[in-house]
């Protein structure tokens, strides 16, 4: 399986898609649009671009902080 470059934008608008961080592994929805992945540095390498929001009904994508690609 091959790895997801992911990249965080600064606005919800450059977003494909929403993530937010839930605290239990059933909470996680979708997980697996992220998950394996890799964090990168610039917008031009990146395969899915994010946006963390603070409240869960605004995600699209809900992950644990440990399992978000680093």
């Amino acid at each position: 399986m091959t790895k997801v470059k992911v990249f965080i934008v600064p606005y919800e608008s450059q977003a494909k898609h929403k993530v937010f961080f839930c605290d239990y592994v059933s909470q996680q929805k979708n997980h697996q649009l992220i998950c394996p992945g890799e964090l990168v540095k610039y917008e031009s390498q990146t395969d899915v671009k994010v946006f963390i929001v603070k409240y869960d009904s605004q995600a699209t994508i809900k992950i644990m902080r440990k399992n978000f690609p680093s």
